[in-house]
């Protein structure tokens, strides 16, 4: 799961609302996968594990192979350049290993901040589903709600936070109700439009427009800007090597 900077204070509600929102992203990065194959697929390589219409409730890896799919240099060439998904200084096969890193960190069990390059993905990724909600509402929302009972646990926290906000401050709050409040702040969870400031500490990836990660960190801008290139990692040490060597590995990549 995503690591995420709005969350609900207390716990069960902090856990809710990391679930729903990296299960609502995973389903955005999905349908990114579903689109490539629609518009690439024409000799069914990647489809060929569907036998019959029920298949089609199963889980997208096992309907689509996607380990093909992350080796296919196709898919950035075809797809996450021409979409804007990829940053341009990455090298194209692994900003397609990102992209299926992010998926992978979204279906983990645990919470993870990934590296600079799968935010830009993400980033893209929300901003790309955003002009959908606004030229195809009928089949993209912007706004989901917390599916019951787990939003109602939510809101109560919200409407204690809300009341608070109103009593603290209430010339800044005079013409809204304590639900009103409420409703703003499950925004962070629930509307598109403020994913910007839940999922992310900064807009640090967008430097990745202009420069690569290896030249920020060379060139000494990394530092002096406080960007974290570097996601969450575990090291991985190798039995049987003559020298002692750590391999840093992504550490949702090692979550199983």
């Amino acid at each position: 799961m995503l690591q995420l900077y709005m969350t609900p204070s207390e716990k069960k509600s902090e856990e809710i609302v990391i679930r729903f929102v990296s299960k609502r992203l995973l389903e955005i990065l999905d349908d990114n996968i579903i689109a490539f194959v629609d518009m690439c697929d024409d000799d069914g390589r990647y489809y060929e594990r569907i036998t019959c219409d029920e298949d089609w409730d199963k889980p997208l890896e096992e309907i689509i192979d996607l380990q093909r799919m992350e080796n296919d240099r196709r898919f950035y060439s075809e797809f996450m350049a021409m979409a804007g998904l990829a940053p341009g200084p990455v090298a194209p096969m692994r900003a397609v290993h990102d992209f299926f890193s992010l998926r992978r960190l979204l279906k983990a069990k645990l919470e993870y901040k990934p590296d600079l390059s799968m935010e830009y993905i993400l980033y893209a990724m929300i901003m790309t589903e955003l002009d959908f909600c606004k030229s195809m509402p009928e089949s993209h929302k912007k706004v989901k709600r917390i599916p019951e009972p787990d939003r109602s646990i939510v809101m109560k926290e919200a409407m204690a936070e809300a009341a608070e906000c109103k009593e603290e401050d209430p010339d800044l709050y005079r013409d809204e109700s304590v639900e009103q409040i409420a409703e703003k702040l499950m925004g962070y969870y629930e509307d598109l439009g403020q994913y910007v400031m839940t999922c992310f500490e900064d807009t640090d990836c967008l430097f990745l427009d202009d420069m690569d990660e290896e030249f920020m960190e060379k060139s000494g801008f990394a530092s002096q800007l406080g960007v974290n290139i570097q996601g969450d990692d575990t090291v991985l040490k190798v039995d049987g090597l003559d020298d002692e060597t750590d391999f840093y590995i992504p550490a949702w990549e090692l979550e199983e």
